[in-house]
């Protein structure tokens, strides 16, 4: 069986119906894109596409390195999230779809639109579909075959707590080569954004959970403590030990029984159930994820423990929590002004992505010289992700053969997912930091397992305890003996802020109505083609003035993650290049009516979902 049938075979298993529609259109759309689709041979002897129209030769890929151009679109998205969508606009060389698969997992969605179906029909002639989508959630729409789709696929991926990582790029040179089709998906992604943010149960789906879970928290902050509060009140050469719940966290936690009062014992919020079942009540437990379910800490004896929070984490679990809550110092306007109306600073740390790496940040800032890792295996030791007895250990045994394999404590080489080994990274790089200012800084990974953190000395957890932990202080009673944050006045003033908030979130929606009036009034000078230079200069001087305003809102950050996903639709946008200053104006119009249009109504609805939560707050 030829490639091309091969494919076809293929095609019509994973996507039914696709090979029947492909026979049917294929003459009928050849005919009427009227494009050569051709392969070359570029400078590291890579085959690449390239594509003649108008006399013109437009490359698919690098004509110098394909990889290198791959890698630099790919790299520029940033950090993808496990539950991203991603929308990728162009087949091109196929190259940007492997390598973006690589540094996608199997949990993200990725749909593929190639708008021209030459180069598809071009690409399903050359390359292996089987390898590149067999086993991979790749939704594919094909411009004039099956691009009816767009919109309701759109539509399914833009829902859910996915909604704010998405990731979105379009392939170089194909606006030169399909620029009406992009044009239009463009509108029709912005449209299907708009359409969530502003559907059914808006307020709860709109806000985010982020938003959602720092509105929520924003009292519990006003009572609570700040995790700086904690520098100074433990005995210098104690040391601190981080329980992480890797699956080696099995081999030695009965011994932390010993290190009670004897270290200062943080656990990651997934560790807190096998602790507290083997009889071990650690000084401190922490949380950062916005979606932990509450059932990762519902037991009894957690309530009380006092907890180490991120200002944005899952509001259930500190609903439920009652005892002392210590927030984490994230750089976020809205929290950063309940301090700064009371002249007190947040101080903002460094959190590094994952629970343990937050609690690593404030072990680091509270001056242990010393600091003990246990649980901690950033790979899958026994195919598993967590110890047993956490709320995760129920999970199926991990496939690992998409892994990489790193380094090991006590195996040559084990394997890791890519967060994983990113935590392990951001470890090593803040190891490094710190041990340049403190030299006698010094980091025990007593995990007894997963993989090897550079920076680290190994050693049993047993050891670690016998050697370092000699120092006998009830860490729980210093905690205790804390007073909150704010005093009683300084509460008051929070309270009052809370409170005017949701009139700040109306004014930004004002100042987006404005914005609208002056970008309409853009786009009427740009189709009059009857004012100079100096006129469009001095309009988007005010555009520019206006945009400030709101932007310098303390409240906008949380309008902008709101708007995660319009964002990332319309900053694609500015990659198109235009004919000339007025075609530009247009373009820039055309966005900014769009993305005010965005700004108010999602200004408007947190003003409302915020007044909801706030006034139910009374002295």
């Amino acid at each position: 069986m030829d490639l091309l049938n091969k494919n076809l075979k293929f095609l019509n298993e994973k996507y039914p119906g696709m090979a029947d529609l492909i026979e049917e259109k294929k003459e009928e759309l050849l005919d009427q894109e009227q494009l050569e689709v051709m392969t070359e041979i570029n400078f590291e002897g890579e085959e690449i596409l390239k594509v003649g129209r108008n006399g013109r030769q437009l490359y698919l890929a690098g004509r110098r390195s394909a990889q290198a151009a791959v890698d630099n679109q790919i790299g520029a998205l940033g950090k993808i999230e496990q539950t991203a969508p991603v929308f990728m606009v162009g087949m091109g060389n196929i190259h940007y779809l492997e390598t973006l698969l690589e540094h996608t997992g199997k949990e993200n969605v990725v749909m593929l639109y190639e708008p021209s179906f030459s180069i598809f029909y071009a690409q399903i002639q050359r390359i292996n579909m089987e390898e590149i989508f067999k086993d991979r959630l790749i939704v594919l729409a094909v411009g004039g075959l099956n691009d009816t789709e767009l919109k309701p696929i759109m539509s399914s991926m833009l829902r859910g707590d996915r909604v704010p990582f998405v990731k979105h790029f379009i392939l170089p040179n194909y606006k030169e080569i399909c620029l009406e089709q992009i044009r239009q998906f463009q509108q029709e992604l912005t449209q299907e954004a708009k359409t969530y943010l502003t559907g059914a149960n808006t307020e709860r789906r709109f806000s985010t959970v982020f938003v959602d879970n720092i509105f929520h928290n924003a009292n519990y902050v006003r009572t609570g403590y700040q995790a700086k509060q904690l520098v100074g009140i433990f005995p210098k050469d104690m040391p601190a030990i981080i329980v992480s719940a890797g699956p080696s966290l099995n081999k030695n936690i009965d011994e932390l029984k010993r290190a009670k009062n004897k270290a200062f014992i943080i656990a990651v919020d997934t560790a807190i159930k096998p602790l507290l079942a083997h009889g071990i009540v650690p000084d401190m437990f922490a949380i950062i994820d916005g979606l932990k379910p509450v059932e990762l800490v519902r037991v009894e004896e957690s309530r009380n423990i006092p907890l180490l929070s991120a200002t944005s984490a899952a509001h259930s679990v500190l609903d439920y929590h009652q005892g002392k809550k210590f927030f984490f110092c994230q750089n976020y306007r809205f929290v950063d002004r309940m301090y700064q109306i009371n002249e007190k600073a947040f101080g903002a740390m460094q959190a590094g992505g994952s629970v343990a790496t937050m609690a690593f940040s404030l072990v680091c800032h509270l001056d242990f010289n010393c600091v003990i890792f246990v649980g901690q295996d950033l790979a899958l030791t026994g195919n598993k992700t967590h110890a047993d007895g956490t709320f995760q250990d129920k999970m199926k045994e991990e496939d690992t053969s998409h892994c990489k394999m790193v380094p090991g404590n006590v195996e040559k080489m084990v394997p890791t997912r890519p967060d994983f080994d990113g935590y392990r990274i951001w470890f090593e790089d803040y190891i490094d930091m710190w041990k340049k200012k403190y030299p006698d800084f010094r980091v025990i990974n007593a995990t007894e397992g997963g993989a090897r953190i550079e920076g680290t000395e190994i050693m049993s957890l047993k050891d670690a305890i016998d050697q370092e932990c000699k120092t006998e202080e009830d860490v729980s009673a210093k905690i205790r003996e804390l007073e909150p944050m704010f005093n009683a006045e300084e509460q008051k003033k929070i309270l009052d802020y809370l409170h005017d908030t949701p009139k700040e979130f109306h004014q930004i929606a004002l100042n987006a109505q404005t914005g609208k009036k002056l970008y309409r009034k853009l786009e009427k000078m740009a189709n009059g083609h009857n004012a100079d230079r100096a006129a469009y200069e001095k309009l988007l001087k005010q555009i520019k003035k206006n945009t400030l305003k709101i932007e310098r809102s303390c409240d906008y950050h949380l309008v902008e993650e709101s708007l995660a996903v319009a964002n990332q639709i319309l900053g694609t946008a500015q990659h198109f290049e235009y004919r000339d200053f007025e075609e530009e104006c247009r373009g820039i119009a055309d966005r900014g009516m769009k993305y005010m249009d965005l700004v108010e109504e999602c200004a408007t609805l947190l003003g409302d979902f915020s007044q909801g939560i706030f006034e139910k707050i009374r002295d």
